[in-house]
């Protein structure tokens, strides 16, 4: 059996380098395929329907297409840096309608529906939400339908969403937003049963804010990435004496990640007090000692892959809406 000496580790031509170095160079192929491929789309889009007024809707164009492409994989957690790089990109190419080919021509429409089918979505579950759980007495101030709207997308997402993406939506929904017509709405029982989800989250407004303000203060102070790993810890781990079968409609993991999307929708960072830091703390303490207690099972502020935390949604399996038009 041949023996590493410490030559080996400056060595580039030693096996563990060379495999680095493959892994490295692999690495960077896959990514600039996944640009190429989003690009293209991208191209297709902004020919056929025309580049998006704002900033934040391009990135959510740029989020759909990774979305559709069933050839692109992008961690939810790392779309936001990938839409930097595509939308870089794509502002030094031609936007020469002759370079569009058919398959792109297609996924371009495809990207387009998906967007519309989202806004209905959501529009739906507003509707339904505010028809069947809704106190009778609210005012619905333009605060509270946003963080209504906020809530209901974070609901929804199973991964397929970005940050800005979700950001463009709520906006996009406000714009068109009406009270009457969402209270007259006829909504399908598919989309009275997510509103029914939706409630119990609302239900638990000053439960999601206490959370929202300790995990933010946790990832402040040990620069720890928020995922919903590090959310459930806060709720097991910390002073909150939850009971999830009684306030987390019975579904821990699914609350978590509603929290999760949902802190990416935040126009600000919460506000954290002294209790809420020094809770923080506390937390990261206790999961230290059970580190040092026994090997970890795993890394609860580290992100997870989307395909981890998916639940089901109208976002990837849009539900028909009887009434709309063709």
């Amino acid at each position: 059996m041949p023996l590493t000496t410490a030559s080996d580790d400056l060595n580039p031509t030693a096996p563990e380098a060379r495999s680095g170095a493959d892994s490295l160079r692999s690495a960077r192929q896959s990514k600039l395929q996944n640009l190429k491929q989003v690009l293209n789309v991208l191209r297709a889009y902004t020919v056929t329907f025309g580049r998006p007024d704002t900033a934040l809707d391009l990135r959510a164009v740029v989020g759909a297409i990774v979305a559709n492409l069933t050839t692109v994989s992008v961690e939810n957690s790392q779309l936001e840096r990938f839409i930097d790089e595509a939308i870089a990109a794509f502002d030094s190419l031609s936007q020469d309608a002759n370079l569009v080919d058919v398959a792109a021509q297609l996924l371009a429409e495809q990207v387009f529906v998906w967007l519309r089918e989202q806004e209905n979505a959501v529009e739906q579950v507003a509707s339904a939400y505010l028809q069947q759980f809704a106190p009778t007495d609210a005012a619905w101030e333009s605060n509270q339908i946003l963080a209504l709207l906020q809530t209901i997308i974070a609901t929804l997402n199973d991964g397929s969403l970005s940050q800005s993406g979700g950001r463009s939506l709520i906006n996009r929904v406000l714009a068109a937003f009406n009270l009457d017509q969402a209270l007259s709405r006829w909504v399908a029982p598919e989309w009275i049963a997510l509103a029914q989800q939706v409630a119990s989250y609302v239900d638990n407004s000053d439960l999601q804010v206490e959370i929202q303000a300790i995990a933010w203060s946790y990832i402040q102070q040990f620069q720890a990435i928020l995922s919903p790993q590090l959310i459930e810890q806060i709720i097991e781990t910390g002073p909150l004496n939850l009971a999830p079968a009684d306030v987390l409609a019975d579904d821990l993991d699914e609350f978590s990640s509603m929290l999760y999307y949902k802190l990416q929708l935040l126009e600000s960072d919460p506000v954290v007090t002294k209790s809420q830091a020094a809770i923080a703390a506390d937390i990261h303490e206790a999961a230290a000692n059970f580190k040092h207690r026994r090997p970890p099972l795993g890394d609860v502020t580290t992100g997870v892959k989307p395909n981890d935390l998916t639940i089901s949604s109208p976002f990837t399996n849009p539900q028909p809406n009887p009434q709309s038009n063709p």
